[in-house]
């Protein structure tokens, strides 16, 4: 599969990718974790590379790895999508797959697309990829759903859409920020939580990223906060680190609690760093201006809803959230379930937005970030857990579409 994989896309695309993340993690090693994450389809299948430049194929044994199951889900989906294509339909769809090797959003596009492809093959149906034409520019027609198909859009949401301060940009600021602190919080020996609020971004300009930086670290060695240039604030406290410490092995949702409780933040950007003598550094970015994480998805459907489908054939949205994994996605439908719960924001926003949505609209679909889930055959499939709200009443709405929605691996 892999070599049939090299053989239509060329393995350049894949190392090159690795080789541009390796350079970046190089000059600031905290991105590593992130970026291997985020381009993690790209590293699985420059690993496979090396298994074949180095054994002539694949070994076995590296096939039943759990760990590259992504990439070889990836490489058959693709390999199908081209099977099933003309030679002027492959070319275009061999362009795509790789310029998504340029940018995570990109790859995590094509993936969304490709999931959502997946299941309805999987359940019989007839899948077209949709060529923006006069006759809209959503992604999927599957053509054997509803009086003549059922028209999908995939919008892939990232986890910083409607926050001020980005993962990466984050990341970034502790890197440069740490080139200075690294000596002075060695020798700390007690919890210091350092909590920077920007008046909205952090600077984008290097040369105001760097001194906003030198500000910061004056403030940390000077052991008290106050008003910096730019109208950003610092405010630095001490905490016991033994409850972060405590949190550690207890789960991510645990740990972001003990981390929220040491520095009186809510869910911010959060670097902690524990001393060679025993202390711990919890340094937090925030922006004055709140997120509006939940507004500005329904925002983006709004606007989709409005000019990217035909309006002749129901028309669904198939979302994938990427900053909430398998777990947490079944956590919200299990409390939407539960009528002694209140619903949730992502209950009450989609609601709201089916309410107002045009005539078209025929439902949601919210997905998990892409993990891997058992198949209704028993095998390993790709994707994550999947929420779907249906909208029966519009005009548009056919029996048949409740069918595929219905399947493994979704919730109502």
């Amino acid at each position: 599969m892999y070599r049939r994989l090299e053989s239509a896309i060329g393995a350049g695309h894949w190392q090159g990718a690795v080789a541009r993340q390796e350079e970046a993690i190089r000059s600031n090693h905290f991105l590593g974790d992130y970026l291997r994450s985020e381009y993690a389809i790209a590293y699985q299948l420059d690993r496979l590379r090396r298994l074949v430049a180095g054994f002539g194929t694949v070994p076995h044994e590296a096939c039943n790895d759990p760990s590259i199951f992504p990439s070889l889900a990836f490489a058959a989906q693709v390999l199908e999508v081209l099977e099933r294509s003309t030679v002027k339909q492959a070319r275009a769809f061999v362009k795509r797959v790789r310029t998504a090797f340029s940018s995570s959003e990109n790859m995590h596009g094509l993936r969304l697309e490709l999931q959502a492809a997946t299941h309805f093959a999987r359940r019989g149906q007839r899948v077209v990829w949709h060529r923006v034409n006069n006759g809209g520019s959503f992604d999927l027609l599957i053509e054997d759903l509803g009086p003549s198909g059922l028209e999908v859009e995939c919008k892939s949401i990232s986890e910083n859409k409607g926050r001020k301060i980005h993962r990466l940009a984050a990341l970034e600021f502790w890197g440069e920020l740490w080139r200075d602190l690294a000596g002075v919080a060695q020798n700390l020996r007690s919890g210091l939580a350092v909590v920077l609020t920007v008046p909205y971004r952090l600077p984008e300009d290097a040369g105001e990223r760097a001194a906003l930086a030198r500000e910061v670290v004056a403030r940390i060695v000077a052991g008290s906060g106050a008003a910096l240039g730019g109208g950003a604030e610092v405010r630095i406290e001490p905490f016991d680190p033994a409850k972060i410490e405590a949190a550690k092995d207890t789960g991510r949702e645990e740990l972001r609690k003990a981390i929220d409780a040491a520095t009186g933040t809510a869910n911010r950007e959060a670097a902690v760093y524990g001393t060679p003598a025993g202390g711990m550094l919890a340094f937090v970015m925030q922006s004055a201006v709140e997120d509006d994480v939940l507004d500005q998805v329904f925002a983006t459907l709004d606007d989709s809803a409005a000019r990217q489908f035909t309006r002749k054939r129901g028309a669904l949205f198939w979302v994938a959230l990427q900053g909430i994994d398998a777990d947490q996605l079944l956590s919200v439908h299990e409390q939407d379930s539960d009528p002694g719960e209140q619903p949730t924001a992502l209950r009450l926003g989609v609601n709201n937005f089916l309410n107002r949505a045009p005539g078209h609209i025929v439902g949601v679909v919210f997905s998990s970030r892409s993990g891997l889930f058992p198949a209704v055959d028993g095998s390993t499939d790709s994707g994550g857990t999947t929420n779907f709200f249906l909208k029966e009443e519009s005009p548009l709405w056919h029996a048949s579409f409740r069918g595929p929605l219905r399947a493994a691996g979704m919730t109502e």
